[in-house]
């Protein structure tokens, strides 16, 4: 999705996957670094990829619909 749009800038000091969880407010940077840790972050972005997929289903069935 992200790709097909011109202009787009990823982050450049940031892992995406840092990126990915404070940019969909799941966790702030603070909590990241103090509360939780590596395992919370792969379940996070797990948590985030499902509702974005489950989004995307629900906006194709919408627009077909």
């Amino acid at each position: 999705m992200g790709s097909d749009v011109a202009g787009l800038v990823n982050y450049e000091n940031v892992p995406s996957t840092i990126a990915t969880i404070i940019s969909s407010k799941l966790a702030t940077l603070y909590e990241l670094d103090t509360v939780y840790g590596t395992e919370d972050l792969w379940r996070l972005l797990e948590i985030n990829t499902v509702d974005n997929y489950n989004q995307m289903v629900i906006n194709r069935a919408q627009e077909s619909g």
